[in-house]
């Protein structure tokens, strides 16, 4: 009897070794199908465009099946500035409250970026200048 129960126990044993064996790398994993990009305290690079950003702004990039693009939101959490690579498609402006400046940027490459800017109407008279600074360090 003891040599069916150590048979048990080594069968045992063995299906639960057999459930270890590694799974698949799922694709998401394994590829990464974006560019990278490259952040510091006030410089956002990526394959397409640098550009300089204000100091304590948080840098949200874009999804990496996109064409590039970032949004630089300011402290107050509600003004902000988009960089995209291209023309913008499919434009929904209009929020209550808010003011949007939109600009076209054409790199020395012929490359366009479309630049964004959306702040509260309080604060759009001392924002629009940070826009304006951002904008021009685009290249």
């Amino acid at each position: 009897m003891s040599i069916r129960i150590l048979q048990a126990f080594l069968l045992f044993a063995v299906g639960l070794l057999a459930a270890c064996v590694p799974a698949n790398t799922p694709l998401q994993l394994a590829y990464t199908p974006g560019p990278a990009v490259i952040v510091t305290d006030d410089v956002y690079e990526s394959d397409a465009f640098t550009v300089h950003y204000p100091s304590g702004w948080r840098v949200v990039t874009g999804a990496a099946d996109a064409p590039t693009s970032v949004v630089f939101v300011a402290p107050d959490e509600q003004s902000t500035i988009t960089l995209q690579v291209g023309a913008l498609e499919n434009v929904t402006l209009g929020e209550s409250g808010f003011v949007v400046e939109i600009r076209d940027v054409e790199l020395t490459d012929g490359m366009l970026v479309t630049a964004i800017a959306r702040a509260p109407e309080g604060v759009w008279e001392a924002f629009f200048p940070t826009f304006e600074a951002v904008v021009a360090t685009v290249q």
